[in-house]
């Protein structure tokens, strides 16, 4: 039905503007001008709403080292600019890094030091990110629908974002997952056991949290208390996503590829052993090496001869 209403506005408008141009006949409307009424139909918000199959994801390094591993690479890249992501692509931080993975400007997510984060899907309609490890902590609009679905996993967790305040973590060394909603909004939480069945589904309500332990066979929400220390920076990404709001565009398709290429394309982080040029630097001063060598034992040869 949404689209029939899109479609409908926009052969009014193409109507409209044909309807002009017949009816002015002293003042025929120019090809320019019909192409900017043109484009100007389908730019609406409806049209544009409609047109978005996918999140406008992008990356922003607060501070430290963060790395992002392209989608079918197995290296990865340290990033310092704004970075269009895709999807399958991973990110992860250092001990001294943070960043912000951003929804065009209805969402926004803290990645916490120490954390990795794959970016499994950036479709509207079923937008998924799974924590590895580490924290993620998160403002998002009241925007999700059935249109409109985001998921975070964990190893022991699934996610269900109904638009809210929440911040999610996991310890790989407990194998536990904490997970609360602060002022606003809920999450539907379905804890996963070692072997990835799915439990009871918890509904999470605001200012409450829930813990998940491999070992424990009932769970139950409770006031924030472990989780209450991200509350500030809850209130940080609230300003964050006000920020957005009022700059942020949808890039067109090169300019994103052209972002992606120069974010991605300044520092990447090799291997040692699976990096040719370090293995050919290696040759080469061992060859030197060799040479110096043999030059030593013809000069010791010459002595003796002598």
């Amino acid at each position: 039905m949404a689209k029939l209403k899109t479609f409908s506005l926009c052969c009014s408008l193409l109507l409209a503007a044909a309807a002009a141009r017949a009816q002015a006949p002293m003042k025929e409307i120019s090809q320019e001008e019909y192409q900017r009424i043109t484009q100007a139909a389908m730019q609406t918000s409806n049209y544009n709403q409609e047109r978005g199959q996918a999140w406008d994801a992008r990356l922003k390094v607060l501070s430290g080292a963060v790395s992002v591993k392209p989608s079918g690479s197995d290296v990865w890249s340290l990033v310092t600019e704004e970075t269009p992501l895709d999807p399958a692509d991973a990110v992860k931080t250092g001990g001294d890094g943070t960043a912000e993975l951003y929804l065009d400007d209805k969402g926004v997510f803290f990645i916490g030091r120490n954390s990795e984060l794959d970016v499994a899907s950036i479709e509207q309609a079923d937008m998924a990110l799974s924590l590895k490890f580490g924290s993620l902590i998160a403002k998002v609009q009241h925007m999700l629908s059935e249109r409109f679905k985001l998921q975070v996993r964990t190893p022991s967790a699934v996610c269900a974002v109904r638009g809210t305040e929440f911040a999610v973590e996991y310890s790989r060394l407990g194998r536990d997952t904490g997970v609360a909603v602060f002022e606003e909004g809920r999450l539907a939480v379905t804890p996963l056991d070692e072997s990835g069945a799915a439990g009871t589904e918890q509904l999470l309500e605001k200012n409450s949290e829930l813990s998940l332990v491999p070992a424990q066979k009932r769970f139950r929400p409770v006031p924030l208390s472990r989780m209450v220390r991200y509350r500030g920076q809850i209130a940080a990404l609230r300003s964050s996503l006000q920020l957005r709001a009022k700059k942020w565009r949808r890039p067109s398709p090169a300019e994103r590829e052209a972002l992606r290429d120069k974010a991605l394309k300044r520092r990447v982080i090799h291997k040692q052993l699976g990096n040719p040029k370090a293995q050919a630097k290696k040759s080469r001063a061992g060859k030197a090496a060799a040479r110096k060598a043999a030059l030593r034992q013809a000069k010791g040869r010459k002595k003796q001869a002598e």
